[in-house]
């Protein structure tokens, strides 16, 4: 699954289609909403993701932290929602 920490109105303005949107500052508390299995985490540019990766990773779980910039994500073919 792909989890995007970025902030709501980031993730209102677009989105990766598909992914689960949890804001850094709610992780913590929901983190229990994550469904089991591996984790890719993205934000605008890596550095939420980074911080959201270590506190799953903490927990057990398998993360991968896309580390590029949101910004390229249309331009690299991945599909958008708005």
């Amino acid at each position: 699954m792909i989890l995007d920490v970025r902030l709501g109105n980031e993730w209102r303005a677009s989105h990766l289609d598909g992914a689960v949107h949890v804001p850094l500052p709610e992780l913590a508390a929901r983190a229990g909403d994550i469904p089991a299995g591996a984790v890719w985490v993205h934000c605008g540019s890596g550095y939420r993701a980074t911080a959201a990766a270590s506190l799953l990773a903490r927990s057990g779980r398998e993360v991968v932290v896309v580390d590029d910039e949101f910004a390229g994500a249309a331009s690299s073919g991945l599909a958008m929602a708005s």
